[in-house]
């Protein structure tokens, strides 16, 4: 099975992800996973496609961009890649939420790095606060913790950044 995983924006409009995933399909593709969003009116794709025919990767590889150009969408491509095994360890999902400060991202993630935990998704938002309509930010982590590190580790060291950064932190298996 051959995969590539293509990246697209563009200006949000009705119909796009219709249009897209039609190429895909006509082109004899399968989409594996996905992620899309409407991010205050850019639409973003990400997408993993595999087909076990080599010439339908090579041909999506080499026209996607264009067939993205007609709807509307600036497309990158990335390399033509066999699938591969996941990070073995114990999934658990993090969800760290505060009012908004630079940084809290960058610091959440460097510490997991230090740690050799491996981020699978990740998702933040910013909205506005109930009462004081101060922004309010919220980061939604899976991750994948390796079998040779402790999970109390990981959760105490979060923890203690957490509370550098005034926020709050919930650390839970992935059922």
């Amino acid at each position: 099975m051959s995969q590539l995983v293509i990246t697209a924006v563009g200006s949000d409009r009705p119909g796009l992800v219709d249009a897209f995933t039609g190429y895909l399909h006509d082109a004899g593709a399968n989409i594996a996973d996905s992620r899309m969003i409407n991010l205050r009116g850019q639409f973003a794709i990400l997408i993993l496609v595999e087909s076990d025919d080599e010439d339908v990767i090579r041909k999506i590889a080499n026209d996607a961009v264009d067939a993205g150009n007609e709807v509307g969408l600036e497309v990158r491509v990335a390399g033509d890649r066999k699938i591969e095994a996941r990070m073995q360890g114990q999934p658990y999902r993090v969800k760290v939420f505060a009012m908004d400060q630079p940084g809290i991202v960058h610091r959440v993630t460097h510490l997991l790095h230090q740690n050799k935990v491996n981020i699978e998704e990740l998702q933040t938002t910013l909205s506005a606060g109930s009462y004081s309509g101060t922004p309010l930010f919220t980061m939604n982590m899976l991750i994948t913790i390796p079998r040779d590190v402790a999970v109390k580790q990981v959760r105490a060291e979060l923890e203690k950044l957490c509370d550098e950064l005034n926020c709050d932190v919930d650390v839970d298996a992935a059922v």
